[in-house]
């Protein structure tokens, strides 16, 4: 009655429904809440107890003053990139369906409703923050180097505030089609110049200064790096305005968001659970992906189709071509997976020809080639999401086609791993026996990309007879089951990549044995992919 009594828009109708939910769902008590944050502590101590030497070891041996400064702008220019991203697709206030039919649809204040929420993903960007310069300061203060707390202080301030930063983009990107339009088409220039940076800062003092001055980013990292105190409080001080403006903004704007970009958020979480509840994956990425989809050209649609189906009677290599052509062109249309998948490879296999005696970083080069060539493998999962399009407009079986989907994957990660090997052999930075490594590794890029593919051939989707199999005879409530299903094929190709590698290093194999090594390997892969059984 108060709602239907008040003027619309006002406060007192907010109020009223703020009252009327209290009443009807009490928050809960006190004792229940010092309950689950008593069960936090506990497990928190216990785990990070254990973890902590480990941690602490670890991290410093890769984080140093010097490290900060070359490579902390970058990554922290990263994060945010990342934070803006997912606005695009998700952001920090999303409401239910529920709560976009009856709360957004009633003669409520749009500002009162979403201002708390943002208020409450701010206060936990701080906290990401905070919790990531804890991970610094450890790696800073490890093998006996100390941290002032000055030092320690400034850091957990800088990247907390940057945190709240980084969530007051992303909710800029969620309320505005033009900024999300211009968040995406700068994200590789973006990417770029944080390597660009990188790049210079190891170069020498003066370019690490300017890094350090580039931007928020570089502010917030600076109380960890070798800079006089007067630069870092000025820079913390520089700091702390922006993102006080910034925060600042996003409250006074927080009712800006129309309710159309509300809604698409909100039915893609809701998809997004439901298929993750079932344990559908793709499914799942595919409802977040449709929210910040963007709209696509379609001109030549039509004469495409008509195409494809004029090929189904033609000559099988005439197919093939086809539904090579037909990637060749998903992939023009998306070049930055390309570019990813490429860049991913390339990573891996400078890492393998740099660490070809480590077996950890031989296997983390894999898993690396492995990454790049899932980027390259979407037209396939395509395929498989309406495969009745592929019997319509083709004429192979199913198998077939999946299999000439591998053809385009293959070329390019192949391609991106010469390119990359031959990048390491002009210096002269291959390892012992290094043309035989570096054919061995160019060798393993079909053979990833293929494990890749038959991952992809999964779909994203558990089958129910595993899950049902799992819940009845794993110990562990089904969970190893599910974990070693899921890493099946990963580990595969790391075994297949990374055993040539390692025995050519460590026992001196020959050129034959890394031949026929690559020859049944290929093989078996290929035929498997060339199955019109889906579930690998």
């Amino acid at each position: 009655m108060a709602l239907s009594a008040a003027s619309p828009g006002n406060r007192q109708s907010l109020a009223a429904v703020r009252a009327w939910w209290r009443v009807t769902h009490p928050a809960p008590s006190l004792a229940q809440r010092l309950d689950v944050l008593y069960t936090a502590a506990i497990v928190i101590a216990i785990f990070g107890a254990l973890a902590y030497g480990t941690a602490s070891s670890a991290l410093a041996q890769v984080v140093t003053a010097h490290w900060l400064a070359v490579f902390g702008p970058s990554l922290a220019m990263i994060a945010v990139l990342i934070a803006a991203q997912w606005g695009a697709y998700q952001g920090p206030v999303v409401f239910s369906l529920a709560d976009v039919a009856h709360l957004l649809g009633a003669p409520l204040p749009r500002r009162g409703l979403a201002a708390r929420r943002l208020a409450l993903a701010l206060a936990y960007g701080g906290v990401a923050g905070a919790l990531a310069s804890a991970v610094v300061i450890v790696g800073l203060a490890g093998r006996g180097r100390g941290v002032t707390a000055s030092q320690a202080a400034g850091l957990t301030v800088g990247l907390a505030e940057l945190g709240v930063l980084a969530v007051a983009g992303s909710w800029a990107v969620q309320r505005s089609a033009r900024y999300e339009r211009a968040v995406r088409r700068a994200s590789w220039p973006v990417v770029l110049a944080a390597a660009a940076l990188a790049l210079a800062a190891d170069a020498g003092q003066a370019a690490r200064r300017i890094a350090l001055w580039s931007g928020p980013w570089g502010w917030a990292v600076q109380s960890g790096a070798t800079l006089p105190p007067a630069e870092r409080l000025a820079a913390l001080l520089a700091l702390t305005l922006v993102t006080a403006a910034a925060a600042a903004a996003a409250i006074r704007d927080s009712g800006g968001c129309p309710t159309e970009r509300h809604l698409r958020r909100a039915e893609g979480r809701a998809s997004a659970i439901a298929s993750l509840s079932s344990l559908d994956a793709r499914t799942a990425r595919q409802a977040i992906e449709a929210v910040g989809a963007r709209p696509m050209r379609s001109p030549g649609d039509l004469s495409r189709m008509r195409a494809a189906i004029a090929s189904r009677g033609a000559r099988p290599s005439t197919r093939t071509l086809a539904v090579v052509w037909r990637h060749a062109v998903a992939t023009v249309r998306m070049p930055g997976r390309a570019v990813e998948a490429a860049a991913l490879a390339s990573a891996g296999t400078v890492l393998c020809l740099l660490g070809a005696k480590h077996p950890v970083a031989v296997a983390a080069a894999m898993i690396l080639v492995y990454l790049g060539a899932s980027r390259m493998l979407w037209p396939l999962r395509c395929e498989l999401d309406t495969p009745s399009r592929a019997r319509i407009l083709l004429r192979p079986r199913l198998g077939r086609v999946l299999l000439a989907h591998t053809l385009l994957p293959v070329t390019v990660i192949t391609a991106a791993a010469t390119l990359a090997a031959a990048g390491c052999a002009i210096p002269g930075t291959l390892p012992a026996h290094g043309a035989l490594v570096a054919l061995a590794t160019i060798a393993a890029a079909p053979i990833v990309t293929c494990c890749a593919a038959m991952s992809a051939r999964r779909a994203g989707r558990l089958p129910q007879t595993l899950l049902i199999t799992a819940t009845a005879t794993d110990p562990s409530g089904g969970g190893a089951v599910i974990l070693s299903w899921l890493a099946y094929w990963p580990t595969v190709a790391v075994v297949l990549g990374a055993v040539p590698v390692l025995l050519i290093t460590r026992a001196s194999a020959g050129i034959g044995l890394l031949a026929a090594w690559t020859v049944l390997a290929t093989a078996a892969l290929g035929y498997l992919n060339d199955r019109d059984h889906v579930q690998g």
